[in-house]
């Protein structure tokens, strides 16, 4: 038996990292069967810690059904120690990444046995469910901030609606395993009460009309906004839109989002002349412009002229009108609204692989510069796609922009940088802010920004925070972040008008300020709002 530890780097779980390295001792088969593990004096030399850390992670090694404990002998490993019972380490190297792993669990099983529960429920299990809703209203109205348990009771009643004996044993095992993380999750701001017995309400409500597809989604719904309430927007790329094309949703249940801010107010400083807007959008009327079935959202009216007074509020000149979700590849409402301002606008249009070159043509004498891809919410695209796409538009010389959580793209800058065309990433990655600068798929976003064959949008702050009020501060490491990598390939942009935000409607005035306090520098400023756009997007030069 040859066993190797190494030395401990001291992290935040001592007792942990002991057990861990004793764990894959085991899978390796470097700690057999039956065999004795070192003694407790010896584990301490090896790892450096003392008594108490090596006891606890014995403890550990126990609750995993991996190592027995013979009193006065010593621990042992099991007999089937790969038979052990199923555990999950309910401790992440920080409690935002536990809670992440939390959420990312819940979001495969909860949804799922929400399904399953609207198929099979019973008159007995709906009357359950309806008092866990009202037990959950009650203790919101105390304002105690302890509704967690009529929250457990809720998914109880859930799984044992779903007549599915291993998915209740495994809800009960999540509740027992993570309850104090678990509370974590589930306990709403202030002012948030109503809401969170509102989505119990949707997910009771789905369950007790018998339809699957709806409880689904109300319990991935339910979800995301724990997650908002937790600052961990964007995790794994979840987003309504996959859920909205699941069974016949009708025009009244997909989601409609709020306005803009009618009344923006000008920024703390003046831009220079030829400033742009990076990216905004224009929406309606549906008479004229029908929205895609199967969207994520339904917008109000937002047309050229309500845009054209904001830039002016503003002080901006100029504009890029970017094609969203919810028109598909019908690029009509943003190619006329460009054709309608003139030479102040560009285009980035959405299109399929079937594109002709004729009609890249047409398009670019629209005011095309550039194509969106989404790499979030759109399920199954590949990455060869997005070269076959990228061979399309290189004649053009027209760019790739680029819907995607830098955090969860593996192999970012040797995909994105292999391109035949530059790329230009939308707001700062659409990374959560709690992830932090530090996380590799930022840091190669960095690094694509400085091979200069990148841009990345400072836009959309309001969807990676973690905050609900501008200027919202803990996106301000990541944007001068970005600034430092490049300024020259760095864009700014409202997102007006700012569609399916989940936090107070900003406004685009304080967005601006927000510019300011990240790029203090005036020369730097003019770069971004003036020299980069007019480069990327073909303005002419300003005098």
């Amino acid at each position: 038996m040859s066993m190797t530890f190494h030395k401990l780097s001291r992290p935040k779980s001592l007792p942990e990292e002991i057990a861990q390295q004793i764990r894959d001792q085991i899978a390796a088969g470097d700690l057999a069967p039956g065999a004795r593990l070192p003694s407790e004096a010896r584990l301490q030399a090896e790892f450096d810690v003392g008594r108490s850390a090596v006891r606890e992670a014995i403890s550990r090694l126990k609750d995993d059904g991996l190592v027995v404990t013979r009193q006065g002998v010593g621990a042992f490993v099991a007999e089937d120690p790969h038979g052990s019972k199923f555990r999950i380490q309910s401790t992440g190297p920080d409690l935002m990444t536990g809670l992440r792993y939390i959420l990312e669990m819940r979001l495969e099983i909860e949804v799922a046995v929400a399904g399953m529960a609207a198929r099979r429920r019973s008159k007995s299990d709906l009357r359950r469910l309806g008092d866990a809703v009202a037990a959950l209203s009650a203790a919101v109205e105390r304002q105690d901030g302890q509704p967690e348990a009529a929250q457990r009771t809720f998914w109880s009643a859930v799984a044992a609606a779903a007549r599915n004996p291993h998915m209740n044993d495994l809800i009960r095992y999540l509740e027992g395993r993570f309850a104090d993380r678990l509370q974590t999750v589930r306990v709403p701001q202030a002012g948030q009460g109503a809401d969170l017995v509102a989505e119990y309400e949707t997910i009771r409500a789905a369950i007790a009309a018998g339809d699957p597809d709806k409880a689904r989604r109300a319990a991935w719904r339910h979800l995301l906004r724990a997650a908002d309430r937790l600052g961990l927007r964007g995790l794994q790329g979840w987003d309504e839109s996959r859920m909205t094309v699941i069974g016949d949703m009708t025009e009244t249940e997909i989601p409609r989002c709020a306005a803009a801010d009618p009344a923006p107010r000008p920024a703390r400083f003046t831009p220079p002349p030829g400033s742009c807007d990076c990216h905004a959008h224009v929406f309606g009327p549906a008479e004229t412009y029908p929205y895609v079935h199967g969207r994520t959202y339904t917008p109000p009216d937002a047309p050229l002229a309500q845009y054209r007074k904001m830039l002016d509020t503003l002080g901006i000149d100029r504009g890029v009108i970017v094609q969203p979700s919810v028109y598909g590849t019908d690029n009509r409402a943003t190619l006329d609204a460009v054709r309608a301002g003139g030479d102040r606008y560009r285009a980035v249009v959405v299109v399929d692989e079937e594109v002709t070159e004729a009609e890249l043509e047409r398009m670019h004498a629209a005011g095309a510069r550039g194509v969106r891809v989404n790499l979030i919410f759109r399920s199954g695209i590949e990455v060869s796609d997005v070269r076959k796409l990228a061979d399309k538009i290189a004649p053009l010389d027209w760019h790739m922009q680029l819907l995607i959580d830098v955090s969860e793209f593996a192999d970012l800058r040797d995909t994105l940088g292999s391109l035949p065309v530059d790329t230009v990433i939308d707001h700062i990655g659409h990374m959560p802010t709690s992830r932090g600068v530090d996380h590799p798929g930022f840091r190669d976003m960095l690094a694509l920004l400085r091979d200069g064959r990148s841009w990345v949008k400072l836009s959309g702050s309001y969807r990676i925070t973690s905050e609900t009020e501008t200027p919202y501060e803990d996106v301000a490491p990541l944007a001068r972040a970005i600034v430092e990598a490049n300024p020259d390939r760095v864009l700014w942009a409202t997102d007006w008008p700012h569609p399916y935000v989940n936090v107070p409607m900003p406004n685009d005035g304080a967005l601006l300020d927000m510019l300011a306090d990240w790029v203090p520098d005036e020369e730097t400023r003019r770069r971004i709002l003036v020299d980069n756009p007019a480069r990327l997007y073909g303005f002419d030069p300003v005098a």
